[in-house]
């Protein structure tokens, strides 16, 4: 009985997994070789040969397709419909090269389109029967459905060298570079280079046998004569970067995830599952990206991208931790949160021509405290705020006259007007302000890190202020500590605007009418006067011009009575009728950004605050980049 239990198991089918993938075409080469003089003409390149085979091997369910309707017992034609798209796709994608694919017998140049595509379909059979792919025998009957073809086989070398080819020192220019190491000692790293994941990849450097100069596939490194310790210069034009011990990204990945952190609003830890869930798992290998990898990934390309507009040298101490690279990379690329590449930015929407005169329609209010845009048709609100003569606003009666209306003189009187607005964002939530908001930041200056080194971690700090553009291009950010006042925006503005001729002609901020006592008190009105008029944004004056007799007088946004021809302008509707409108847009840019940015706030307040500062510069520069992008569109 046993005996017979064991004999039926012996007759059981055996199941076994179907495989996934054919192997790559086994032909040897002089066959191969044969079958392509044979085909095509003398003058076929290596190029279109190999377009050939490869248009072939990725494929397979298009054979598959034309082999079934070879086998149909009615159908004579030896190219089927599914040939002939076959051929006028590689028609479309040669070009000029087309006619190199036939021999002078075929005399392709007497024949009409639809011949040529039969000619050419009948090489295609006979090159995909060459190489054993086809599922239908020439009798009709399936040997076997064609699976995706591997290419394990046939995949590339990968090593990563050195792009130099010489050393760069000034003391031996020219000199050619060794490969130092021996075979035994060369390390072997994986590769992630775009979707594919490459193991045991070897990872050579070269060094100079003069100088001992140092270089790298990302870096190149070299005593410093200073100073007992080896500098590094990143380079930024590397194909390659290291992001770990034994591990390496091409630029096309390191792009993926800074893209992927600005876009998407990922963080490190979904960047790397999902980078791990979609590339690297299905590749089959054992290496698994950590979270560390995916930072450091985002760093060294981000410290590329911001020393890109400035061409600046990327020089740090060798072999720096990514905390202490980060650090030193905001202190020398972050400029204090002044965002270079948008210097000088000038567009539409931000720089409009300087009037003298305002647009006027006849029979319109003419109250000064009237908004465009709002009183139209309605009663503009009496001021119900303390007496004038006691009112603490009116400490501003010595402004000069001359700035009732436009600003005097200076850049205003001959350079286009142009909007910047101060915006923030506190840490529990996103507030309605002027312009773009941002998240939260640090103060950048010595003397505030002085005051301020107790802050270990990004949420402790009150908010993050920015200057932007109207069109949304960001200037410049600063975190403020403990409190948004108004001697910090102050300092804020005469950083990031040191010399009077590149102030703008107004800066709207919510604060403005308390900013704008705070400069006269302090005696800074006449650095200002002459280029600069502060305002309001629409909402903080519709509501403060009851109680504030400053803010009424002195920074209405959009007056009605023609006190401010650069804020409003005359346009038409669409029946014709001429009304009042707003020259510059401070409201919305500042509702998007702060939307935007909004959805960072959860992955930023878990930093350190020199991570926080790196991020949040990156972020800018990104947005900077991203705008310029859309208006050359």
């Amino acid at each position: 009985m046993l005996l017979s239990f064991w004999l039926l198991l012996g007759l059981l089918p055996c199941v076994s997994a179907a495989p996934l993938e054919d192997p790559f075409p086994g032909i040897l080469f002089a066959d191969f070789a044969k079958v392509i003089k044979s085909s095509f003409g003398a003058d076929i390149t290596l190029a279109t040969v190999l377009m050939l085979l490869f248009s072939v091997t990725n494929n397979t369910d298009l054979l598959n397709l034309h082999g079934q309707q070879q086998a149909v017992p009615t159908n004579t034609q030896v190219v089927t419909s599914w040939m002939a798209a076959f051929v006028r796709a590689i028609k479309d994608r040669l070009q000029t090269t087309y006619d190199t694919l036939f021999l002078p017998t075929d005399r392709h140049e007497d024949q009409s389109p639809k011949q040529q595509t039969t000619i050419l379909g009948k090489k295609l059979d006979f090159f995909c029967r060459s190489l054993n792919l086809y599922s239908h025998n020439k009798r009709g009957t399936l040997r076997r459905k064609l699976l995706p073809i591997s290419t394990a086989n046939i995949c590339p070398v990968l090593i990563i060298t050195p792009t130099v080819m010489q050393c760069s020192d000034a003391t031996c220019p020219g000199r050619a570079l060794t490969q130092y190491q021996r075979y035994r000692d060369v390390s072997k790293a994986t590769l992630l280079r775009g979707s594919e994941c490459f193991e045991k990849v070897p990872v050579l450097a070269g060094k100079c046998p003069a100088c001992s100069s140092m270089f790298w596939a990302d870096h190149e490194s070299f005593n410093d004569p200073s100073n007992d310790r080896r500098l590094a210069i990143h380079l930024p034009d590397a194909k390659y970067l290291k992001v770990g011990t034994q591990v390496w990204v091409d630029r096309l990945v390191s792009r993926a995830i800074v893209n992927a952190n600005y876009s998407f609003h990922a963080s490190t830890a979904a960047v790397t599952e999902f980078w791990n869930y979609s590339f690297v798992q299905p590749s089959g290998t054992t290496f698994k990206l950590t979270r560390r990898h995916t930072w450091k990934a985002f760093v060294l390309e981000s410290i590329r991208l911001l020393a890109e507009p400035s061409g600046a040298e990327l020089l740090f101490v060798d072999n720096m931790a990514v905390k202490d690279l980060v650090t030193a990379a905001y202190e020398y690329l972050g400029d204090g949160g002044i965002i270079r590449s948008a210097e000088g930015h000038s567009c539409d929407e931000c720089c409009h021509a300087f009037k003298d005169v305002a647009d006027v329609i006849p029979n319109q209010p003419d109250n000064p405290a009237a908004l465009a845009g709002h009183d139209e048709n309605h009663a503009v609100p009496e001021y119900a705020g303390p007496a004038v003569e006691d009112a603490e606003a009116m400490d501003v009666d010595d402004v000069p006259a001359s700035d009732a209306s436009e600003p005097a003189g200076g850049a205003a009187l001959s350079n286009p007007a142009d909007v910047r607005m101060i915006a923030h964002q506190d840490e529990m939530g996103v507030r309605a302000v002027e312009g773009l908001p941002c998240s939260l930041c640090q103060l950048l200056t010595l003397r505030s890190s002085e005051d301020y080194n107790n802050y270990f971690s990004a949420p402790r700090f009150y908010c993050v202020e920015t200057i932007c553009a109207p069109c949304g291009v960001v200037l410049a950010w600063r975190k403020f500590a403990k409190s948004e006042g108004v001697a910090k925006i102050l300092r804020f503005l005469e950083d990031v605007y040191p010399n009077p001729a590149s102030r703008p002609s107004y800066i709207a901020i919510d604060k403005g009418c308390a900013l704008l006592k705070h400069i006269v008190r302090q005696g800074h009105w006449p650095a200002w006067e002459p280029t600069t008029r502060i305002i309001v944004d629409s909402y903080h004056y519709i509501n403060h011009r009851v109680t504030d007799h400053l803010c009424r007088t002195w920074c209405n946004p959009a007056p009605l009575n023609g006190d401010a021809p650069n804020l409003v302008v005359v346009d038409k509707d669409k029946q014709g009728n001429p009304y009042y409108k707003r020259a510059f847009n401070t409201q919305v840019t500042c509702e998007q950004l702060n939307a935007w940015l909004g959805g960072f706030q959860t992955v930023l307040n878990r930093m350190t605050v020199s991570n926080f500062d790196f991020t949040m510069h990156v972020h800018r520069n990104a947005s900077v980049s991203a705008g310029k992008q859309k208006q050359q569109k």
